[in-house]
């Protein structure tokens, strides 16, 4: 159990500083008014953007490798404090002072972490349906058609910061079910394979769509939430995710507080100042970097 969380934790700092980075490369392209994957290919190009999805890209493999060992909400919970550890490195190497609230909020983080350890139960998924992973493909399928074709209703970055953290929280869910899969024949033929391609696809799409209509710091707040309290339900109720007997009032309460303590420190991803727009738009006050 003692790896799964390392490895979350890696995973939770890959994610931390990829965040930071793409903030400033999504506002270095031109805003587009639907969630275009034709964007995802101008994001590549972006000097920064292309560091935050390398970065992605090794957490989402470690967070893989988690959730084989871990129950969902403990490794998502660990996700979201990546931002306490923004936090935590800006006060040292940006020498940012951090309020009594932002202490707080780190304090109620590192206490999730801590009794998250101490009520997760380690182990694969319980037994789930056949028809589990195809569930889920034909979610992740409605969740893209449905941020495609609402996207230019979308005023500011929480719609789509949220539809972005339950993209993330579906490749979360769709990892968990390969937990039991052994075979690469297996991962292949697999549905939840192709959804968790799919969401993690989308889910990229989004959050530089959130980035760019307005502040990252209620785009990672609106991802957080999304990524984390559907998730978590859904490991409980469906995929057998539980807790060491009689833990779990702790295991609650140290979700709740890894995650709120997540939001509140979710301005901590910002890394320059900018105006909220005032319209269903992209930002245009500011260019990052002057």
């Amino acid at each position: 159990m003692a790896l799964g969380f390392l490895l979350a934790i890696i995973a939770a700092l890959c994610s931390a500083t990829a965040a930071i980075v793409q903030s400033i490369g999504a506002r270095r392209l031109a805003a587009t008014p639907h969630v275009d994957p034709r964007l995802l290919l101008r994001l590549v190009r972006n000097g920064p953007y292309a560091v935050g999805l390398v970065l992605d890209g090794a957490s989402s493999l470690l967070t893989f490798t988690a959730l084989r060992i871990l129950p969902v909400f403990a490794v998502q919970a660990v996700g979201a404090a990546n931002l306490g550890m923004v936090a935590i490195i800006a006060m040292f190497v940006l020498r940012l002072r951090l309020t009594v609230r932002d202490w707080l909020a780190i304090s109620g983080v590192i206490a999730g972490l801590v009794l998250l350890v101490l009520s997760a139960m380690a182990g694969p998924p319980g037994t789930v349906p056949g028809s589990a992973g195809w569930w889920l493909l034909a979610l992740v399928v409605v969740l893209a058609i449905v941020a495609y074709l609402g996207s230019p209703r979308m005023c500011g970055p929480a719609v789509p910061g949220l539809l972005a953290g339950l993209s993330f929280g579906s490749a979360a869910l769709g990892a968990r079910l390969l937990a039991r899969v052994e075979s690469v024949d297996d991962v292949v033929t697999n549905p939840a394979s192709y959804a968790v391609v799919l969401a993690g696809l989308t889910g990229v799409l989004l959050y530089a769509t959130a980035l760019q209509r307005g502040s990252v710091t209620v785009a990672s707040a609106s991802s957080i939430v999304g990524q984390t309290v559907a998730p978590a339900v859904t490991g409980w109720l469906l995929l057998g995710d539980r807790v060491r007997p009689g833990f779990t009032p702790v295991a609650i309460l140290a979700f709740v507080l890894a995650v709120t303590g997540a939001v509140a420190l979710a301005r901590h991803a910002q890394p320059h100042r900018h105006t909220e727009p005032d319209d269903c738009g992209p930002e245009r006050s500011e260019t990052p970097g002057r």
